[in-house]
């Protein structure tokens, strides 16, 4: 099986997968089982089959980043790639070696492939909303939230006795309400992609090290 095939294997695997989505990998963690047949099935692999996989793997990497316009822009910037595009690589890794592995056993080759194909992306819209900071009392911002509805409340009271500065006070609670409102959701994270990726994953030929 020639490199640019494999290639081809994997990117329609994610497009079965995922359709054109794009976002943030989320793949099941590595179990115990499934490194097992890992270490197994890359141990039945030639030199020439691996480096066959590791050249497939080049192209199949710069599509994912191309595909996502976020992390192609953060790529572009001379930044690493989203620590998610590391990990998706390293599970189609793993597809392409239990397609080629010669003697594994179905319940194996279902655990290496089950990672890339079982998944899920996390679009940015999806993500903003996940991120959206919570209103807890240790949040000054939320403080100043409920210090504003206080001096509506004030206000409302005011306003019977005097409807002019009743309606000032309202105002006032309303801008400090607004004010603390706005300064909360200005914490709301809109990108996980950190500044320097943190995914260090082995390649295959190095059998010993630990993946993740």
């Amino acid at each position: 099986m020639e490199s640019t095939e494999i290639t081809e294997e994997l990117k329609r695997v994610i497009l079965d997968a995922y359709g054109e989505r794009v976002g943030t990998f989320k793949l099941q963690s590595v179990d115990e089982e499934t490194s097992r047949a890992r270490q197994k099935a890359r141990g039945q692999l030639s030199k020439e089959q691996r480096l066959t996989i590791d050249r497939a793997l080049v192209p199949f990497r710069d599509w994912l980043i191309e595909r996502d316009p976020e992390a192609a822009d953060r790529v572009a910037s001379g930044a690493p790639a989203p620590q998610d595009i590391e990990t998706a690589v390293r599970a189609a890794e793993d597809h392409a070696v239990a397609k080629l592995a010669p003697d594994i056993s179905v319940e194996e080759a279902a655990l290496l492939v089950y990672r890339i194909e079982n998944g899920r992306i996390e679009t940015i819209a999806e993500r903003n909303i996940n991120k959206r900071p919570p209103l807890r009392w240790s949040n000054r911002h939320v403080r100043t939230m409920a210090g504003g509805f206080a001096v509506i409340f004030i206000g409302s009271g005011v306003a019977g006795a005097t409807a002019e500065a009743g309606t000032l006070v309202t105002v006032a609670g309303a801008a400090v309400f607004v004010y603390g409102f706005r300064r909360w959701r200005s914490g709301e994270t809109t990108s996980n992609v950190p500044d320097v990726s943190v995914f260090r994953g082995g390649k295959i030929k190095n059998e010993g090290r630990t993946q993740i």
